[in-house]
């Protein structure tokens, strides 16, 4: 996947209507765009996914019509919330949160930085990102943006193909990398995030089972995004993620097309 554009320039033309006076020839606003990086995985039906017994499944593309016999070309899916690169809705564990519909544009919309935790996480499949990582981040490359998404890079997506992505061991238990818990409740209450990210399945370290994190995030009414690809090839700061989530009546997440731009 050809992850990054270079020099593209969007014109981005926004029209006054509805007003009967004239209105000046130069009525639009240019927003220039040179970088483009895509941060979503193709899914297929060998992504990997966290198994759960008899609920979670991989996905399938199924031929509904042909052209050869229906003149048209189209196909069903099947397909869980939780799939590939996907966003996370505050639902998901938390009674009377917001739906993936109800999240507002304006909060998918929003800075990005990216904390780098490769090289514990390649010596320890149960890394997580630390209060002291953020902190270490920060004196390097400043405070964290208000209202940013906090996306975590472990490196781990070049396991993407192999047992190490979901790490099982003989016990049945996940192995991969993920926030702490403390990491994601400092982020709510001391940076005033939009979201958090992560290259990894999920964004609470896999050897947890009851989701800590998930449910201090999504308390805070915020989301989160998982299995997001190629963040070793978009800065540490100073880009904007776009989370493009499906508006699907209240679901608890999506598989999302989710893109970064500087």
């Amino acid at each position: 996947m050809k992850a990054i554009l270079s020099g593209i320039t969007f014109f981005v033309i926004i029209f006054l209507a509805g007003c009967t006076r004239e209105q000046p020839k130069d009525v639009g606003t240019t927003i220039r765009i040179d970088n483009i990086v895509d941060l979503t995985h193709t899914l297929t039906s060998d992504f990997p996914f966290i198994p759960v017994k008899k609920l979670t499944y991989p996905f399938a593309l199924i031929p509904m019509a042909t052209l050869k016999d229906n003149g048209v070309e189209a196909n069903s899916w099947k397909i869980h919330e939780h799939l590939g690169t996907h966003t996370d809705a505050p639902n998901h564990f938390i009674a009377n949160q917001k739906s993936l519909d109800q999240l507002e544009l304006k909060d998918l919309i929003v800075p990005v930085v990216v904390i780098d935790i490769e090289e514990k996480a390649s010596k320890n499949s149960d890394a997580v990102l630390t209060v002291e990582d953020i902190m270490t981040f920060e004196k390097a490359f400043g405070k964290i943006p208000d209202h940013a998404c906090v996306m975590m890079y472990s490196g781990w997506e070049k396991h993407l193909r192999d047992s190490l992505f979901v790490g099982l061991d003989s016990q049945q238990v996940k192995h991969y990398p993920g926030f702490s818990n403390d990491a994601i409740k400092f982020l709510v209450e001391e940076r005033n995030i939009a979201g958090i990210g992560v290259d990894v399945l999920s964004f609470d370290p896999g050897i947890d089972e009851n989701y800590t994190g998930h449910k201090t995030l999504f308390e805070a009414g915020k989301w989160g995004v998982e299995c997001v690809a190629n963040l070793d090839k978009i800065p540490k700061t100073g880009a904007t993620v776009i989370v493009a989530a499906p508006k699907v009546g209240k679901a608890t997440g999506g598989f999302s097309r989710i893109i970064a731009v500087w």
